[in-house]
């Protein structure tokens, strides 16, 4: 079996990063290939995601602190990250440098780079140091072959992109995860680069329950899932209160950033590891996000979703995929919407369709990268 390298966020406390990362593993191996992610870790990474943010302002380290109370809640958060990372990912040694990824990877004849916002010099990883750390991500210095599965520029302006574009030029084969990325970089390029999904798109709903053992729950519960943080909660909070009542459930939530009290109506989890989040989205009835995987997850798992977006440029990765799988009424700009509208049922016999040829193309890029 060939080995082949996969470098992306691995090891982020982020949900969406460390399943992406899981999902790229188990696809590259049910295409025969024996798949090992490259285990850089850069410092300010974990820094980023430290229990207590020092170093990125005042204003960074009191959220954190506002958090005190549920401390030990958040240090089995990371405990349980740490354990998915190490028992469900098969990893190298740990790498913290450029140069400490160069000493590894001319072992594989074949590195992906990618999915997430790696090459996104405003990612939470990237934004506070040095270029060169991007290197590896760009396998710069790597003499195998280079491909991309899903990378992300995110929103770099025109300046940032063409700063990194030799590099990227020097990959055999280039896809990027939102189509408006691909085509930017394309022109760019005079090249041909494709949009491939996102890789917890590559694995069916049925592969997500399979592979990682999920169990079913019965309980009736709306699953909110939010990256912001106490004052974009509280502008949403009696929305979410009105939801319950009306549905007369719960709402279970996960909000990494933002401390919320039990009650009547607020069901926290903060100690939730990856695999409980997924276990969340796969049993919830109805699921509230502004998260990108969030979002993706809950349609994969035929979910009755809402996707929170502020209007601004940056809400592209969502949009783009909304849009793609005509689910544009589950953008949702205002709020209070969710309790206003009467929205249409899912369609998900259709929405799947779609996905469905999405999928067949995406494995078809990576399965031709891995083979030719």
């Amino acid at each position: 079996m060939n080995k082949v390298g996969i470098i992306t966020y691995h090891s982020a406390y982020n949900y969406g990063s460390v399943l992406q990362a899981y999902a790229t593993q188990v696809a590259v191996k049910k295409l025969g290939f024996d798949a090992e992610i490259i285990n850089y870790r850069m410092r300010e990474q974990k820094k980023i995601y430290a229990l207590y943010r020092n170093g990125f302002g005042l204003k960074i380290l009191l959220k954190d602190l506002m958090q005190i109370p549920i401390q030990g809640k958040r240090i089995q958060r990371i405990k349980k990250f740490e354990s998915f990372i190490n028992k469900k990912l098969f990893i190298t040694k740990e790498c913290s440098t450029p140069k400490e990824v160069q000493t590894i990877w001319e072992k594989y004849s074949i590195i992906i780079s990618g999915s997430d916002q790696i090459w996104n010099k405003h990612s939470l990883e990237l934004e506070h140091i040095d270029w060169n750390f991007m290197d590896p991500y760009l396998l710069k210095g790597y003499h195998g072959k280079k491909i991309s599965y899903a990378s992300s520029i995110a929103n770099m302006n025109d300046w940032e992109i063409k700063r990194i574009l030799p590099e990227i030029n020097d990959f055999a084969l280039l896809s990027m995860r939102e189509e408006t990325s691909a085509k930017k970089v394309s022109n760019y390029l005079k090249r041909n680069v494709i949009s491939v999904l996102d890789p917890t798109f590559l694995l069916t709903k049925e592969e997500w329950i399979q592979t990682l053992h999920l169990n079913r729950d019965n309980k009736k519960f709306i699953l909110f899932y939010s990256l912001h943080g106490i004052t974009k909660f509280n502008k949403i909070k009696n929305t979410l209160i009105e939801l319950s009542k009306a549905r007369n459930c719960k709402i279970l939530t996960i909000t990494p950033f933002c401390y919320i009290k039990k009650s009547k109506y607020f069901e926290p989890h903060p100690e939730f590891g990856p695999h409980e989040f997924i276990e969340s989205v796969y049993n919830s009835n109805t699921v509230i996000t502004d998260s990108f995987h969030g979002t993706i997850l809950s349609i994969n798992f035929g979910k009755d979703v809402y996707s929170l977006c502020d209007k601004n440029g940056s809400e592209f990765r969502k949009i783009d995929v909304l849009k793609q799988l005509g689910m544009n009424e589950r953008i949702i700009f205002n709020a209070s919407n969710l309790i206003r509208k009467n929205f249409q049922e899912l369609d998900y016999k259709k929405i799947y369709s779609v996905l469905e040829d999405m999928r067949n193309k995406s494995i078809l890029y990576l399965k031709k990268a891995l083979e030719d």
